[in-house]
């Protein structure tokens, strides 16, 4: 598919009230739209950190948490406010041979960058969401 740059709409804005966030796909480009106390953001819904889609994540305080390793971002302006994560709930009682194998695991993903998120121009006309991607 062929990707042309410009103004595309996204969705309805009664679609996305405040307090939400909803994944949608515009120009063949994978759009987060988030609606906060100063309105309706778009950016490109994938983690800065290991590229899961954050519209499976959550939205809340004004933050995005990526369901994947609880990455944060400013849901403003997509800047890291907390590192990627790599604690599991209930790991002790994994065996040796595996929790050996997630701790070398975990100092590689330490490694790996967590950049911000991607923010995308919106606007809202006549009750539709235009995004330009």
């Amino acid at each position: 598919m062929v990707h042309v740059t410009g103004w595309y709409k996204a969705a309805e804005a009664k679609d996305v009230p405040q307090g939400t966030m909803k994944g949608v796909e515009v120009g063949g480009t994978k759009v987060l739209l988030t609606h906060g106390s100063s309105g309706i953001r778009a950016f490109e819904d994938r983690c800065g950190h290991m590229s899961a889609p954050m519209s499976i994540g959550t939205f809340k305080g004004g933050v995005i948490k990526c369901a994947l390793h609880a990455a944060v971002f400013d849901a403003e302006t997509g800047a890291v406010r907390g590192q990627p994560q790599m604690h599991m709930d209930g790991a002790a009682k994994l065996p040796p041979e595996l929790m050996e194998a997630m701790m070398k695991m975990g100092q590689i993903m330490a490694q790996i960058r967590c950049d911000p998120m991607r923010p995308f121009p919106v606007a809202v006309e006549s009750g539709s969401i235009m995004v330009y991607v």
